[in-house]
């Protein structure tokens, strides 16, 4: 990949801001950014903001972790997130009881800082 990609997504993340790689061609958003549209694998895609809203398409909850890095931060919920425009992103859920977790949850994008990053998580969204 190459790093203008990794910059350009970097960038609008320390901003607060989820943008994704976005097809005029086929009309169809991705993730990760690449070289070609995975759909119609046409060149020439342009980064698009995401809406920051979707849905729990699966999740488990990770009790231990055999990675240092998380040991101290267990119980946290690793999910697959279906966002609106398509893409499924895998993301942490923060901020929500195990008891309403779900399966097709309606959530919404939020932030979290670690090791000096600002990195994409999601919480519950009310009104679904």
């Amino acid at each position: 990949m190459p790093e203008s990609f990794i910059d350009f997504f970097k960038e609008k993340c320390k901003h607060g801001e989820l943008w994704l790689p976005y097809c005029p061609h086929c009309q169809k958003a991705f993730f990760y950014p690449r070289r070609q549209c995975p759909f119609c694998l046409a060149e020439g895609w342009q980064w698009k903001p995401a809406s920051g809203r979707g849905r729990v398409y699966s999740y488990t909850i990770v009790r231990v972790s055999a990675l240092d890095e998380f040991r101290g931060a267990t119980p946290y919920v690793y999910a697959l997130i279906d966002l609106e425009e398509g893409v499924r992103l895998a993301s942490n859920v923060v901020d929500c009881p195990e008891e309403i977790l779900r399966p097709d949850m309606p959530v919404k994008l939020a932030w979290v800082t670690r090791e000096g990053r600002q990195l994409p998580v999601f919480v519950p969204r009310d009104g679904d």
